[in-house]
């Protein structure tokens, strides 16, 4: 959804509604992230609707690698129904319109390792009555960070492994440190900030590039 420089406003909201040690701080950011989860599904249903050749049946965020209990974004509050509401297309595979279904639990942590850059599908695992709801899903896969894409790779790949028709990986904040790498000084400085939706719209590039 968008580029996370680090440091910055958008990386400090990301760690701060999952770590902050005061509860309020938790809050506050949860509200913001709630609120860029809204605007993207406002402006980029269509293009979900195109890359996905009609909708999402299926919504659930990556899990964490390492914090036990469900995955953060789990827990904010209204999520959910905002997430189904928003990614719902013209006709999910059930054969009803806007059947989409938001469950978290049908991803969970397993005991496989997640590599630096290095997707793993046994990092994750779909319990086994969960499995008839992922085959022939067409899934959205939400998270949080993106810095490496391992731990979401490895989650669309446990899902592709259970039978999942598809799986397009959201992140909300892509992880960049332009002060450090100067690769992505550049990548940052070449986004284009104007000119419509279109040409900025990652989701629609990748819509247009499957059909």
């Amino acid at each position: 959804m968008h580029l996370c420089p680090v440091p910055g406003p958008l990386y400090a909201a990301l760690l701060g509604y999952k770590e902050s040690s005061i509860s309020e701080v938790r809050r506050r950011f949860s509200r913001q992230v709630g609120r860029r989860f809204a605007e993207f599904f406002v402006s980029h249903r269509v293009c979900l609707d195109a890359v996905t050749a009609g909708g999402i049946d299926l919504v659930l965020p990556v899990p964490s690698s390492t914090r036990p209990g469900p995955a953060s974004l789990a827990r904010i509050e209204g999520l959910a129904e905002l997430c189904v509401a928003g990614s719902a297309g013209s006709a999910g595979s059930a054969g009803s319109a806007g059947s989409a279904s938001w469950d978290p639990g049908v991803l969970c942590r397993s005991d496989g390792p997640i590599g630096h850059m290095r997707p793993n599908p046994r990092a994750f695992a779909v319990p086994s009555a969960c499995r008839p709801a992922v085959s022939g899903a067409r899934v959205l896969l939400l998270d949080d960070t993106y810095v490496s894409g391992s731990r979401a790779q490895s989650a669309a790949a446990t899902l592709r492994r259970a039978g999942a028709r598809s799986v397009l990986i959201v992140p909300l904040g892509r992880v960049i440190r332009p002060a450090t790498f100067a690769a992505h000084a550049w990548f940052s400085a070449e986004q284009p900030t104007g000119n419509g939706h279109a040409p900025r719209c990652l989701v629609a590039q990748t819509g247009a590039g499957r059909r």
